[in-house]
């Protein structure tokens, strides 16, 4: 079981419904399978049941999990769906990233330090 930690700067419904598309993205909810219930992702998680249900219609609304009456959630069986949450995730960790270098060194050293180590991890 992993131990999550959030932070306090943003409403927790927000931050697991992150973790959710996470685990969406990752692979760990398959597309088409039925993600834990409200009761089970309130226990592991150790939060409130409705900061749940409240991140889940997060992604519902995203239309990334469906809702199937008397069955539960599911995710999507619309990859492009996926595709499209994968892509949001890579420009917002990106934004982010640069934002926390950008303070400390030019655009220019930014890219050369980016380049390098994509040469370094196509080593490997």
């Amino acid at each position: 079981m992993e131990i999550t930690k959030f932070k306090a700067n943003l409403p927790i419904y927000l931050q697991v419904s992150d973790l959710l598309a996470e685990r969406i993205i990752r692979g760990s909810y398959p597309v088409n399978s039925k993600v834990p219930s409200v009761r089970e992702l309130a226990e592991e998680l150790t939060t409130n049941p409705r900061t749940i249900q409240n991140a889940l219609k997060e992604l519902i609304d995203a239309q990334i999990l469906i809702t199937r009456r008397g069955q539960g959630n599911f995710v999507t069986a619309d990859r492009s769906k996926i595709v499209e949450l994968k892509q949001q995730r890579v420009k917002q960790k990106t934004a982010e990233y640069l934002d926390s270098l950008q303070p400390f060194l030019s655009w220019n050293e930014i890219i050369t330090a980016v380049e390098k180590e994509i040469a370094k991890r196509r080593e490997q």
